[in-house]
């Protein structure tokens, strides 16, 4: 099935970077109803449109959110011609700005949140003869995990500035315009991994399929609320490495899709496509482009094992080295090869790291072992016990191990920056020029400041 990236109704956004400025038109226009219209006694049809909606929403940001972690985690570099921001301000020349064009990500995951929302209160408000509790169980299960997934994704570019613990609630008169406060990282982290709670349970409830609404083919095996509990407890073992709740994330794991013997790349996908009403895979980039490529830190190729067929997966030798402000691109960003090549969400091959991680920390060196070497067997580098033998048994090592492993199997994905944080290896990261350095957290968008001024608590 094709996803249509419409949701039917002109959002009011909370996060204030979507709505400053804007005025609101009353008027009615019966091709694309008002959130009012779907607040109270929808319909299954809206329902369905505010779903799938809902699906397609989530998409939004992805170019943004790897593209600018990519860049500052020292990944990829984007040489763009027309936006020398990308080569300058992004790579730590001077500051960045809380008016900066790198926001992109934050409005797309907050556009997100919002509908996951709408998407609940809809279901909520919807006369019982409409939906059965199970059916609204479900949409709260599947709203809230895909909730909690676009929390995450902005907590970890906005650091310790935190997010919005919560949007208030869309029933009373003005909430729009009072959006919930910022809270610290630490109650950001405790907001997600409770959001991802009350889904799981409402997931438990909502009998044997999402009847309510359709679900689109890149959560194909994931589209049930039994099987995409497993997806939700897959993102709440996520959560639980940047919590360091190690216990937590082995409970999480063993209910999720996790399967040290299985496909690395099972799990859940965003699909593109070129057909009309739907959108391309915005990562995708034709390769040897001179206008503005996305290229390969060179350290990537140079400090990779002989052997490592990920390399080789991930990028393209460009026909000519792209040389700009000061960067030498020799490799062409391939992840992605077709304009409808999908997006993984999350695979098996990261549940399996974040298993061998978890170990790691819970002293079962073994398990943690066996776990990093399907992964490395899988690339084509020989077993640690073979490669590198004083590692076996040495928990600091075998960190570095795991986050090279980490590195290679997940780059591009926005993981490296935030793996060198919660470490404190910020300081690791290259810098190709003397001017450069590494960030520690995205700036808060000015338009956030600008909104909290004029709507006070």
């Amino acid at each position: 099935m094709k996803i249509i990236h419409k949701l039917y109704l002109p959002l009011l956004i909370v996060g204030a970077s979507l709505v400053a400025g804007c005025e609101v038109d009353d008027t009615i226009d019966p091709n694309a109803p008002s959130v009012e219209a779907v607040q109270k006694n929808a319909s299954r049809t809206q329902i369905n449109q505010l779903g799938v909606g809902l699906q397609a929403s989530a998409r939004n940001g992805l170019s943004s959110f790897y593209r600018v972690s990519g860049a500052i985690g020292r990944e990829l570099y984007t040489l763009n011609l027309s936006d020398l921001t990308s080569t300058s301000e992004l790579l730590g020349q001077g500051e960045l700005s809380a008016t900066t064009l790198f926001n992109g990500y934050y409005d797309a995951f907050s556009q997100t949140r919002r509908r996951a929302e709408l998407f609940i209160q809809a279901a909520t408000n919807t006369a019982a003869n409409t939906l059965s509790d199970e059916e609204k169980a479900g949409i709260r299960g599947f709203a809230n995990t895909i909730k909690a997934y676009a929390m995450l994704n902005t907590l970890n570019m906005q650091y310790k500035n935190g997010i919005r613990l919560y949007f208030t609630d869309l029933i009373s008169p003005g909430d729009l315009l009072n959006p919930g406060p910022f809270g610290t990282y630490e109650q950001s982290l405790d907001t997600i991994r409770a959001t991802l709670e009350r889904a799981f349970a409402d997931l438990q409830q909502a009998g044997a399929s999402f009847s309510a609404f359709t679900v689109t083919r890149g959560y194909e095996g994931f589209n049930t609320p039994e099987t995409f509990g497993k997806f939700n407890r897959g993102l709440a073992a996520r959560t639980g490495i940047y919590q360091k709740d190690w216990q937590y994330v082995l409970t999480a794991l063993q209910a999720s899709f996790f399967d040290l013997s299985g496909d690395l790349k099972a799990g859940p996908v965003f699909t593109f496509s070129t057909a009309s009403g739907d959108q391309a895979n915005p990562l995708w980039q034709q390769l040897n482009s001179n206008d503005a490529p996305v290229v390969a830190q060179n350290n990537f190729v140079e400090e990779a094992e002989e052997g490592d067929t990920r390399v080789a997966e991930k990028l393209a030798r460009r026909n000519e080295d792209r040389l700009f402000a000061g960067l030498t691109g020799k490799y062409d960003v391939n992840i992605y090869p077709a304009q409808s090549s999908p997006v993984s969400i999350l695979r098996n091959e990261e549940l399996i790291l974040i298993y061998a991680e978890a170990k790691i920390h819970t002293q079962a060196l073994a398990d943690a072992v066996a776990a990093l070497d399907k992964i490395r067997t899988a690339a084509g580098l020989q077993a640690i016990a073979t490669a590198k033998p004083a590692i076996v048994t040495d928990k600091e090592a075998l960190v570095d191990e795991l986050l090279n492993q980490r590195r290679y199997s997940l780059y591009g994905e926005g993981h490296r920056w935030f793996d060198a944080r919660r470490y404190d290896r910020l300081a690791q990261l290259p810098n190709d020029l003397p001017t450069h350095h590494v960030y520690e957290q995205m700036v808060r968008p000015y338009s956030e400041y600008q909104w909290d001024a004029k709507h006070p608590q």
